[in-house]
């Protein structure tokens, strides 16, 4: 079921979808909590809607939630961002949280997004490229990305990268104790990361038989240790 309200970042910046087929009392309440969930990140952030509400009210309404929290309002935006790979189809019957196709070369061609700051639990980055977190993703937290997920800090949420089943995306943090990891098709939840006290980077990749392997970045060590 699609959500009331979902919020993609770009590098254009945040677009906001509506699903209008909600009652606007609950796409109002959902937009709220959202913002209210991630205080003080999205502030300084530019946004637009996408499929906003017909009725000026309405708008002008979830404008103000938006505003409330310090995102600065940029109606073009949603146009930049119509001619790029972006997590959303043309079609709105798409689940909101589903990203769209993009070349299975991601890896190697796709734009990066730089978080400039911890993710908090309840947080969540879906974007269609690479994502840079100058920071920590804490436990509850989630990074969903076509490409790699560099982490320069501890890595205790969930991460998903090559999305679009790019075999060839990487996970690399300075710590590497995900609740979830996943890359391409695979996936891997493992107690062991709780334990993992490792004090160096880490990457994640797929083995030629699709597993999980994790090893220490930028080290001769011969083995990597599967998940």
């Amino acid at each position: 079921m699609n959500e009331a309200v979902s919020i993609k970042g770009t590098r254009h910046g945040l677009l906001i979808l509506v699903d209008q087929e909600r009652d606007f009392e609950e796409i109002k309440q959902n937009l709220y909590k959202k913002m209210e969930a991630a205080r003080g990140f999205f502030k300084g952030a530019r946004f637009a809607f996408y499929h906003e509400p017909v009725e000026n009210e309405q708008r002008r309404a979830l404008e103000e939630i938006c505003l409330q929290y310090g995102l600065i309002h940029q109606p073009e935006i949603k146009t930049k961002i119509q001619n790029t790979a972006v997590s959303l189809s043309s079609n709105h019957n798409q689940p909101a949280n589903q990203l769209s196709p993009a070349p299975q070369n991601c890896a190697a061609n796709c734009d990066t997004l730089l978080v400039k700051r911890s993710l908090r639990s309840g947080q969540q980055i879906e974007y269609p490229g690479h994502v840079v977190v100058l920071g920590d993703v804490h436990a509850g937290a989630q990074v969903v990305a076509y490409g790699n997920v560099l982490v320069m800090g501890c890595l205790r949420g969930v991460v998903h990268a090559g999305a679009n089943g790019n075999a060839n995306a990487r996970v690399v943090a300075h710590r590497l104790a995900p609740a979830q990891l996943r890359i391409g098709t695979s996936i891997a939840c493992s107690p062991a990361y709780e334990q993992n006290q490792a004090n160096y980077p880490e990457i994640a990749y797929l083995s030629e038989d699709g597993q999980i392997i994790v090893e220490s970045y930028n080290s001769s060590r011969p083995a990597g240790r599967p998940t």
